[in-house]
């Protein structure tokens, strides 16, 4: 009986203990061969990526600029490419 007690406390443990940022969507694109990303935290804030550096960003900056996420990421890569 303890082992079966066992497993159950172990298999109860596996399924539930996987963290958020297997759900985590991102939009990404390729600016001068790197990855560009932007990732929803799932609170109201993104993460910009690029080159090993960071930034966060804010919906209502999103809704200021009347992007989405996607089109977010799609300008800067279009911006960053024009520069180049």
């Amino acid at each position: 009986m303890k082992k079966l007690m066992f497993f159950v406390v172990f298999a109860i443990i596996f399924l539930f203990s996987c963290s958020k940022d297997d759900d985590k969507k991102c939009d990404s694109c390729d600016l001068a061969g790197r990855k560009a990303e932007m990732c929803d935290n799932g609170d109201g804030t993104y993460t910009f990526s690029y080159a090993g550096e960071s930034d966060k960003v804010t919906q209502e900056l999103l809704d200021f600029i009347e992007m989405t996420p996607k089109e977010y990421v799609e300008f800067i890569c279009a911006a960053g490419a024009e520069a180049l």
